[in-house]
């Protein structure tokens, strides 16, 4: 609880008349109900951040999905494109394989045909005999005729011999060309693939910054939510805060001796320079430093002032009236209400210690406490209040 709201319990707080009462803890009613309302509207930012969170979520679960249908459609097109380019490499092999058939084929066939060539001219240009000498030569009829067939049976076979290889180096040719053709329909074919898998896992690249990109967003809201979620409690503690000192603060009214008239022994008879008195016959509770004045301070009211003093520095009342509180509550360390005449109350706060006890008149210029930095502080000083029937005002217009 902020110690500015609680300060402002405490010196609501003070022993007024019971008509003040009613007005002192009406002022506490009110800020709890301000607590619970923004308490509610908290609770109202938690359910729209929890709304937006799920709805995050849902995005997430349908890009999840997306990603997971790509991912499987991308696996298979990587398949499709990894048994692509295994055919197309076989195909190359295959290509490779027939062109070298072919070279060799066709080297065999200028083999054949020079074999041929000099056969023929061979058997021209030999002293062999002519056919005219092998015929007056036969003894008989079938001698001549195997010496005929013999030299066209060597003619016919080197003859055959070329048109072998001729038709094997042709059959090797169209072979090669088929092969070529696959191959460049293969290579046209994983080409396509391999645009479409890169269009694909781009797709999924996208995706998958999509989906972190809603992860971050509802992380976001995640941290946004637990933020609202703290502020939402310390409003609803607040508010339970201020309800319990509402209820403590009539107790201390309804319990609160009647103000007497402090004796002369309880007097300061010559006030110090640091408690001369102001036109409105108040004196400063402390010589020293305003470090932070009235009014709003980071988003809510500063409802006194802040004296810088050094440690252990006296306090003294600023007015004469009776110790309605005295003792330590929640942020303001070891505080000090003193009621007044006329419907005034100062406070003094943040004390090291208390010199005087709940029911004692107290004189002008008295010591009461002693400056510390007890409570929600930083640094020694003490902070001071005025307050009006209840309601904070400026002390300076009093000091």
């Amino acid at each position: 609880m902020s110690v500015w709201i609680s300060f402002g319990i405490a010196l609501a707080g003070v022993g007024f008349a019971s008509a003040q009462t009613t007005k002192s803890r009406h002022d506490l009613e009110h800020g709890a109900s301000e607590a619970r309302s923004r308490a509610a509207e908290a609770r109202a930012d938690e359910q729209a951040l929890a709304g937006d969170i799920a709805t995050q979520s849902e995005r997430i679960d349908v890009v999840e999905d997306d990603i997971s249908g790509l991912s499987g459609e991308l696996a298979e097109l990587e398949g499709q494109l990894s048994r692509s380019r295994a055919r197309l490499g076989a195909l190359e092999a295959e290509v490779a394989e027939k062109t070298r058939a072919l070279a060799w084929a066709r080297a065999q066939v200028q083999i054949a045909q020079r074999h041929l060539s000099k056969r023929v001219v061979d058997i021209y240009t030999s002293d062999e005999p002519d056919t005219l000498a092998v015929v007056l030569g036969a003894e008989s009829l079938d001698e001549l005729i195997d010496a005929i067939d013999m030299r066209s049976r060597v003619v016919e076979s080197d003859t055959h011999i070329v048109g072998q290889i001729t038709a094997l180096r042709v059959r090797v040719a169209e072979e090669r060309a088929r092969a070529a053709l696959l191959r460049k329909e293969r290579a046209t074919e994983t080409a396509a693939i391999e645009h479409h898998t890169n269009d694909r896992r781009a797709a999924l690249q996208r995706l998958v910054a999509r989906r972190d990109s809603l992860a971050n967003l509802r992380s976001a809201r995640q941290r946004s939510l637990a933020s609202v979620q703290v502020q939402r409690r310390q409003w609803e503690e607040q508010a339970d805060a201020l309800e319990a000192e509402s209820a403590r603060l009539a107790s201390v009214i309804t319990d609160a001796p009647p103000i007497q008239q402090p004796g002369s022994e309880e007097r300061v008879a010559t006030p110090t320079p640091a408690a001369q008195l102001s036109p409105s016959g108040f004196v400063w509770p402390v010589g020293g430093t305003v470090v932070s004045p009235y009014g709003q301070r980071w988003g809510r009211l500063h409802a006194g002032i802040d004296i810088a003093a050094p440690a252990g520095t006296p306090i003294v009342a600023s007015g004469s009236g009776q110790v309605v509180y005295a003792g330590s509550m929640s942020g303001y360390g070891l505080l000090v209400v003193i009621q007044h005449p006329g419907g005034v109350a100062t406070a003094y706060a943040h004390n090291s210690s208390i010199s005087v006890s709940v029911g004692q008149p107290v004189g002008q210029g008295q010591t009461i406490a002693a400056v510390g930095c007890t409570g929600h502080c930083f640094g020694d000083h003490v902070h001071f209040e005025v307050r009006v029937a209840g309601s904070p005002v400026d002390p300076m217009g009093y000091l």
